[in-house]
Parts: structure tokens; C-alpha cells; sequence
């Protein structure tokens, strides 16, 4: 019996590699089909294999999220109480499985103290009824040799004849140079005093703040007009140069701080600091405190650039629960009729049909519509949500 079942796509496997072997660090027996009995069927072994292990990981991909494979191994291991779910790739699993939470593995290159991983971990430990191991401590680095200086009389021998030794020798320094290399790659690099406190209890790398003033003709002052805080479990969230976690980071914020941001779609935010520092901050870290469209007094949300559009990809993705948390019921109820309105609904709600009748992009044409497969899922979650919300 193994303790750990990973299911993967094919196209992943060098990255699948990289979190069975973190998985065996962690003193867990793992099992991953690299070497599978030619004399057995595919299925008769995996279908052993997911209900003799203690745990299944599921690693969606694009590639994965496609294989019908691995859904059927992620459905094995759901029914058996015992799945673990991570992404690498920005993808949301598939139904049914998107309303299962799951670790977010993009940016994660190995490090034990990774937030998401230690998610992974932890699931790992109460499924295994055992704790993960600790990661071993980094050798310490090697004293260097100096080469004695020789005497001022000393005379070179005289060359020595070809050896077949001499070969050896010299793969035996190179592999010194490289081990030498690779423990000097793996330092950490040296932080601030004053960052290194908060970067103590975040996955990420905290940088020294960039010049901003860049950024202020992109974002005018005027547009932020929505106060808001962080709701970060690690107590802070960095601010990035761009929507994305491979982006520089030009600041941060800490809990409590007041930031400004306003009404955006997507799940990046422009927000700025008191000190001026304007850059991007996931969505999902931000909580709205006073005005925009959760205040009574304000209209309904127009979207980006007036298009009326509260999440614009709402009928060609998958939506989660954990994106919706922030929106407000009036936003999540306009985000919800959004999808209908895309197919030219014709609302017979006097208030809906006000507000996307004076968008250019609404056409109604139809008391009926049919909707995707994935439109119907996320009509029922931002009905949820916006019962929930209210």
C-alpha cells in the first residue's frame, strides 16, 4: 500500500516530477505510473493503486483538465474521500470539481514553506494520519581550499606520462565546480531589515519599492475612488508592476492599511497606496470598506470603460467561489443577468432592462435563450453567492 496516488496528464510530467519528489521529502510513499507492469491493463492498475493509497492528488492543467483519464481518477479518488487538489497551470478544474477548493501550485518552484504547499501538506497529514517531515537543513557551504605557494627554487616536474587516471580526475573537479555552483545558486538572496519581518510569513519574495510614477498616467487620481483593506491570512499582499504573480513586486500592504482602488473586472486589481505606490493586487485579497457600488446611494456598477460588464469571461470560464467573495449582491445580480444579456435577453424586469439597454454591446432580441453548459454553472454560483451576499 502507497501512501500517495498521483494523477497527472502526460504533458506535465516534468513538472509532476518536481511535487512526487517533494512529496517523498516529506516522508510519503508515492506511486505515479512512471513505471508501469507491461503485463496489466492501465486501468485494472490505476483503479488498484487510487483505492490502496491513503491519498490521490489531482494536478489540473489544461492539458489535464481535458484528459478524460484523469477526471475519472479524480472522480475514483473524490468518492473515496481522499482527493487533493493543486493546479499549475491558470485553470479552473472541471465540473464537478470546481466546487472543491484547491491549492494554487503556479508560482510554487520547491519551497517547503510555500503557502499553497503547505495546503497540500496538510491535507497530506490528515489523510496519511502521519506528519509531513520537516525539509532538511542546507548544508553548510564548503571552506575553500588555498593551494600552498611554492618555493622560489622549486622547479616544475617533468610532464608525466598519459595516464588513464587523468580522465577521471578531471570529471571528479568538475563535478566539485558544479556542487560548488549549485550551493551558491540556492542561497537566499539578502532582504531589507524592515522586510524581512513581514516576508517571514509570505511564500513570496518581498522587493524594495520601485519608482511609480510611471503608473500614475495609466490609473489617474481620480479614478480611485473606492477605499479598501487586505484579507490576506499571511497579514500581508504585495503589490505588483503587472497582473501577474511573475511580476515585479513594487510594494506592499499591510493588514489594516487603507488602500483606493475602484470598479475593475478580471481578477486583478489596479489599487494605490497613501505613500502613491499604484500597481496590482489579486482580487480576491481585496475588501471593499465604504463606496463604489456597495453603497446605496451609487448606481449600479457600469464596468471597465462603461461596458456595463461586471466579469466579462463569465460565459467562456469557469467561475469559483472564492473570485465571488468580494462582490456585492447588486454586483453579483447584474453579474448573473450579464450572461443572459450576452444572448440578447429581453428582460422583462423594468430595472434590468433600464440598465443594459443603455449599453451599445445589448441587443434584445429573445424571450428565450439557451445557454452553454458552462453559462448554466456559473448562473447558479452567482446565485448563490448573491444570496449569500445580501
Amino acid at each position: 500500500m502507497v501512501d500517495v496516488f498521483i494523477s497527472y496528464s502526460r504533458e506535465n510530467k516534468a513538472r509532476v516530477a518536481d511535487i512526487a519528489a517533494a512529496v517523498t521529502a516529506a516522508g510519503y510513499d508515492v506511486w505515479w505510473d512512471a513505471e508501469l507492469p507491461p503485463h496489466r491493463s492501465y486501468g485494472d492498475v490505476i483503479t488498484e493503486k487510487i483505492g490502496n493509497a491513503k491519498a490521490a492528488i489531482v494536478v489540473w492543467s489544461q492539458a489535464s483538465a481535458q484528459s478524460e483519464w484523469v477526471r475519472a481518477e479524480a472522480d475514483v479518488a473524490r468518492n473515496q474521500k481522499k482527493l487533493v487538489q493543486t493546479a499549475i497551470d491558470d485553470v479552473m478544474p472541471p465540473l464537478p470539481f470546481n466546487q472543491i477548493q484547491f491549492a494554487d501550485l503556479r508560482d510554487w518552484n520547491g519551497d517547503p514553506g510555500h503557502s499553497a504547499w503547505r495546503k497540500v501538506l496538510t491535507s497530506l497529514e490528515e489523510l496519511c494520519g502521519r506528519e509531513a517531515v520537516p525539509a532538511a537543513a542546507a548544508a553548510p557551504a564548503p571552506t575553500p581550499v588555498q593551494a600552498p605557494t611554492p618555493p622560489t627554487d622549486w622547479q616544475a616536474p617533468p610532464p608525466a606520462q598519459k595516464s588513464s587516471i587523468l580522465p577521471w580526475a578531471l570529471l571528479g573537479l568538475a563535478a566539485i565546480a558544479v556542487a560548488l555552483l549549485a550551493w551558491k545558486l540556492l542561497q537566499p538572496a539578502s532582504t531589507a531589515p524592515e522586510a524581512a519581518t513581514v516576508a517571514a510569513s509570505s511564500s513570496e519574495t518581498v522587493m524594495p519599492p520601485a519608482d511609480t510614477s510611471t503608473d500614475s498616467a495609466a490609473a489617474p487620481a481620480e479614478a480611485f475612488t473606492l477605499a479598501a483593506v487586505i484579507d490576506d491570512p499571511d497579514g500581508f499582499t504585495n503589490i505588483r508592476s503587472e497582473p501577474s504573480t511573475k511580476a515585479a513586486i513594487i510594494g506592499k500592504v499591510l493588514e489594516g492599511e487603507k488602500i483606493l482602488t475602484y470598479q475593475q473586472s478580471g481578477q486583478w486589481w489596479r489599487v494605490r497606496k497613501a505613500d502613491g505606490t499604484n500597481g496590482f493586487m489579486f482580487r480576491k485579497y481585496i475588501r471593499l470598506i465604504e463606496g463604489g457600488a456597495q453603497a446605496s446611494n451609487v448606481p449600479p456598477p457600469t464596468g471597465v470603460g462603461g461596458s456595463g460588464v461586471v466579469i466579462p469571461d463569465s460565459s467562456d470560464r469557469l467561475l469559483s467561489a472564492d473570485e465571488l467573495g468580494n462582490y456585492s449582491a447588486n454586483e453579483l445580480r447584474f453579474a448573473r443577468n450579464e450572461i443572459y444579456a450576452r444572448r440578447g435577453f429581453r428582460f422583462s424586469d423594468p430595472a434590468l432592462r433600464a440598465h443594459f439597454s443603455q449599453f451599445n454591446w445589448y441587443r434584445a432580441t429573445s424571450d428565450n435563450v439557451d445557454l452553454s453548459a458552462i453559462e448554466k454553472a456559473n448562473v447558479a454560483l452567482l446565485k448563490t453567492a448573491e444570496t449569500a451576499a445580501q
